[in-house]
């Protein structure tokens, strides 16, 4: 008699609830070991990225041209005693500077990762005034005019693909590697002035051909700098300090302008040494790649306790209708089936794509969990209800993870939808089996 009323009592609804909900708690380990698989599947891709970033060129800021005069100042010490002379370099931003880019994006492949790089095309000019050197509160001062040079910055010069040559009033001039100083620019090219006067006004203009990767970005030197940039690249992300005046996205590609003045910027025209940086007055573009396969992965991950919990519910409300008793051990098969979805789509994502991997995945699960529900209910009407259930919630994962910008708000209604569903379906049910 007390065996069949503690058999009794482990049979009950109630006790089943509470089982399965400590099981559904309790597969919460495998979900986060999944994500744990994602996050190592998505760091061993992003090192095949930034190698081929490395030999192609990587993130690139172009900055200048920037006109620099050496001088020498002579400090004294003392009224009687001999000073001592002060090297420096005065910086000079040109008035006008107008940049005109394309870029034109490849895909690159290694082993099974993809990435996207770019080459670029641009055509920089623009106009220098005469240096007003009352402006630099330099007292005795000598300038060496004769040793006055022209950087350009450039972040990566491992992809400069052409041989660059600044056009100073038609006359071109030698471009050396390097910076003749860091004061400004890390790295980048160094272009010497030649025999023109650059105590004069004058325009200059260079083409310059780089490859880069991920985006692409111009600091804003001129007294009023435009840049436009162009490209066939459909999915850009405007980075920096300033968002484009004007900007035209389609399938086709994008096309965008900004224009900056100097009053937009916390530097002057010009100073001595390093006394300002420009590296925050930049504006340019990303070339955005639309969520891959392993950030999908990692979202659908997230929800795998949703499906376990619902499919539990699913079952159980099965086998409180039909009155089959469904043993605790064939619900974690079935949360295992659930668990072995992400796996599927992450491995078959790596090779044909993310959405035929989630069609291949959520098919092979729902077949599966049919299948299975079949045999323990075995009752075709149930196993259609259940299949269809499945597909479903299938079908809802895949509209969340393909929207970006309203992914939270269809996921919060749909799981609004879902849990009004669960409540009405409850209701119907006669929990302490009354008559």
């Amino acid at each position: 008699m007390e065996t069949r009323s503690i058999q009794s009592f482990l049979n009950s609804y109630s006790v089943k609830m509470i089982i399965v909900s400590v099981l559904a708690i309790l597969l919460l380990i495998p979900s986060i070991l999944i994500q744990e698989l994602v996050r190592e599947r998505m760091e061993l891709s992003d090192k095949v990225k930034k190698e081929i970033y490395q030999q192609w060129g990587g993130k690139q800021v172009i900055a200048g041209p920037v006109l620099n005069i050496p001088y020498v100042v002579e400090e004294k010490n003392g009224k009687d005693e001999k000073g001592t002379e002060r090297h420096g370099v005065a910086h000079f931003l040109p008035e006008t500077l107008h940049t005109e880019g394309e870029l034109m994006p490849e895909t690159r492949m290694r082993s099974i990762y993809k990435v996207v790089v770019y080459q670029g095309h641009f055509k920089i000019q623009g106009t220098f005034v005469q240096p007003d050197l009352s402006l630099l509160d330099l007292e005795n001062a000598r300038f060496n005019w004769e040793a006055a040079y022209f950087t350009i910055g450039l972040s990566d010069v491992r992809g400069i693909r052409n041989m660059p040559e600044l056009v100073l009033n038609g006359q071109k001039c030698k471009v050396e590697p390097g910076v003749a100083d860091t004061d400004l620019f890390p790295s980048g090219i160094t272009v010497k002035a030649g025999t023109v006067d650059l105590r004069k006004s004058f325009a200059f203009s260079m083409d310059l051909v780089v490859s880069g990767s991920e985006d692409l970005s111009v600091e804003a030197l001129g007294k009023t700098t435009d840049v436009t940039l162009k490209s066939t690249w459909s999915e850009p992300g405007f980075t920096g300090s300033f968002l484009p005046v004007t900007r035209e996205v389609s399938e086709s590609g994008f096309t965008a302008s900004w224009t900056v003045t100097h009053l937009n910027r916390n530097f002057p025209q010009q100073w001595v040494d390093r006394k300002f940086e420009t590296h925050g007055a930049k504006s340019g573009v990303e070339l955005l790649i639309p969520v891959d396969h392993y950030q999908k992965s990692m979202r659908s991950a997230k929800y795998a306790i949703l499906f376990i919990a619902l499919n539990f519910i699913i079952f159980l409300f099965m086998e409180i209708r039909s009155r089959k008793r469904i043993h605790p051990f064939q619900y974690t098969l079935v949360a295992f089936a659930l668990l072995i979805f992400y796996s599927l789509l992450i491995s078959i994502s790596e090779q044909i794509g993310f959405n035929a991997a989630y069609l291949i995945s959520a098919s092979a699960v729902t077949l599966l969990i049919a299948w299975y529900a079949k045999a323990i209910l075995a009752e075709r009407r149930m196993t259609l209800l259940i299949a269809g259930l499945q597909a479903g919630l299938y079908l809802f994962l895949f509209t969340i993870l393909q929207l970006q910008d309203y992914a939270l708000l269809a996921g919060s209604i749909g799981l609004f939808l879902i849990l009004a569903f669960v409540m009405h379906v409850s209701r119907q049910i006669n929990w302490y089996g009354e008559e």
